[in-house]
């Protein structure tokens, strides 16, 4: 049963959901259901149709959202891509939390409430957080990702900076629901920040607001093919995006460095460059841009429970 009201009292006016929606049918009908069967119901659903060309979609979705879920429905003229749809979707949030779906994703019917209820007693947070549970659809497995070494609920930013001193983490934007205000003052999911602007806009709040983190798995993340290859991004690129960092971002640009953040680009590409980036090199940094290589090869060759204790002992 879906509730206005969570057990928790917080109002269903709190959340504003964001879809930026691009060619993804096959999994349209699973992710409206996962809306509907929340515990704590969004009070809107921004939906971004990003140049679908689809005959009546605003009323496709209408029929089938709750009735008692807004939908304000954007429609681009041209293909903007996941990111500038996002930030055309988010200028129109209202609610004090908002949550970006992705089409293909599973969230667990008391996903939205449980992300409130961490938000609300910890009113400092940029986001929160959960573990991660892959759902790969190219060899049919499933790996469980576990953050179990976080130990408080919240992390304050210079607890953040410890954490990402001492351990080798990813947060997975899918897990993740925003402080509204937080986001919108402060957030770089924008185009101008590359591909990579979801991942890059986690590490920036927390760094400047801290995080919650919910020891629990309540979404999953899935895994194709085309995505897979979409995520392989060379060192050039890699390399333009530090160099942006530095021109458009110092004080992040020195946080990425300060903690190692930049393991994804290769030794011998760091050494070969003109820009004077080689005193970024340090045992840290190789340490980790190895068990990132490794990890990176083997994660989806492995058995699960292989998998996830791996992970720990690369983080």
């Amino acid at each position: 049963m879906c509730y206005k009201y969570s057990k928790n009292g917080i109002n269903h006016k709190t959340i504003d959901v964001v879809w930026p929606y691009y060619k993804d049918e096959k999994f349209l009908d699973t992710s409206i259901e996962h809306l509907n069967k929340q515990t704590l119901q969004p009070h809107r659903l921004i939906f971004v149709d990003d140049c679908n060309n689809k005959k009546n979609l605003k009323g496709y979705i209408r029929k089938r959202l709750n009735k008692n879920i807004q939908l304000t429905f954007v429609e681009n003229k041209i293909n903007y891509s996941v990111t500038k749809s996002v930030s055309i979707g988010v200028n129109k949030v209202k609610s004090k939390y908002l949550y970006i779906q992705s089409t293909d994703d599973i969230i667990h019917n008391n996903f939205l409430e449980l992300n409130i209820k961490y938000l609300e007693k910890n009113k400092k947070a940029a986001y929160s957080f959960s573990n991660i549970f892959i759902n790969n659809l190219n060899n049919k497995k499933s790996y469980f990702i576990n953050f179990d070494f976080i130990k408080s609920n919240y992390v304050s930013p210079y607890e953040v900076s410890k954490l990402y001193k001492k351990f080798q983490f990813k947060i997975y934007h899918n897990t993740v629901v925003f402080n509204s205000k937080k986001f919108l003052n402060s957030n770089i999911f924008k185009d101008e920040y590359g591909r990579r602007a979801d991942m890059l806009n986690l590490q920036y709040l927390s760094m400047k607001h801290g995080f919650c983190y919910l020891n629990k798995t309540i979404s999953k993340f899935t895994i194709r093919a085309d995505q897979v290859s979409s995520t392989k991004l060379n060192n050039e690129y890699l390399i333009n995006e530090l160099t942006y960092l530095k021109n458009k971002n110092r004080k992040f640009f020195y946080f990425i460095i300060k903690h190692n953040l930049h393991y994804e680009i290769s030794f011998f590409s760091l050494l070969n460059i003109k820009n004077n980036f080689r005193h970024i090199i340090t045992f840290k940094y190789l340490s980790r841009s190895i068990k990132f290589k490794l990890w990176k090869y083997f994660r989806f060759y492995l058995n699960p429970k292989i998998l996830n204790f791996l992970f720990n002992v690369f983080s």
